[in-house]
């Protein structure tokens, strides 16, 4: 146990994910992605009073650690996918096991938002640390991404923002296509 605490600094503050073993059991990784994940759902939820109550919270809680797996793994397939046009695909558990540990920052977030609650100031400030934290969960994940297929920094992150790109680039695209089909039929 003091081994995976050891890991857990190592990543989170070194950025280091050389002692993550990829033969490590899946549910070691889907377990701290878990735990880590409800640093970010229990800070904005209050505790119901009530019986029912209870049970919808609870299954809340539940609705929302199986979006977090679904994403977790609809990501891994979508990067993967990514990677095997540039052939160094093929590598999909690996990617599982660092990006399991990417949502580690997250345990920072309940204290950022008691300081968000706590004046003025320290809404800003909060709002501040909490977009740090998102940006310091998208470095991990690009080292995931470099460790996993062997790229540089900069490829990681423009792999990360290739979602964004290109629905930037689709919205570009349907916008000069409405604008010529408008053109076609007012000639």
């Amino acid at each position: 146990m003091e081994k995976y605490f050891e890991n857990l600094y190592k990543i989170l503050f070194e950025f280091d994910f050389s002692d993550v073993s990829t033969d490590r059991p899946i549910y070691e990784g889907m377990l701290t992605l878990i735990w880590t994940s409800l640093f970010l759902y229990l800070p904005n939820h209050t505790l119901p009073s009530g019986l029912q109550q209870d049970f919808l919270y609870l299954g809340g809680i539940g609705i929302y650690l199986i979006g977090i797996l679904f994403v977790w793994a609809i990501s891994a397939v979508f990067f993967d996918t990514i990677a095997k046009i540039f052939e160094k695909g093929g590598k999909i558990r690996p990617l599982l096991t660092y990006s399991a540990y990417t949502l580690l920052p997250y345990i920072f977030f309940a204290p950022f938002e008691m300081l968000k609650n706590s004046s003025k100031i320290g809404y800003f400030f909060g709002t501040k640390l909490e977009i740090l934290l998102f940006v310091w969960v998208i470095i991990l994940y690009a080292k995931s991404l470099a460790k996993t297929y062997n790229l540089s920094k900069t490829s990681s992150v423009l792999l990360i923002f290739l979602p964004t790109l290109a629905i930037s680039f689709a919205f570009i695209w349907l916008i000069g296509t409405c604008f010529n089909i408008g053109y076609i039929y007012t000639v």
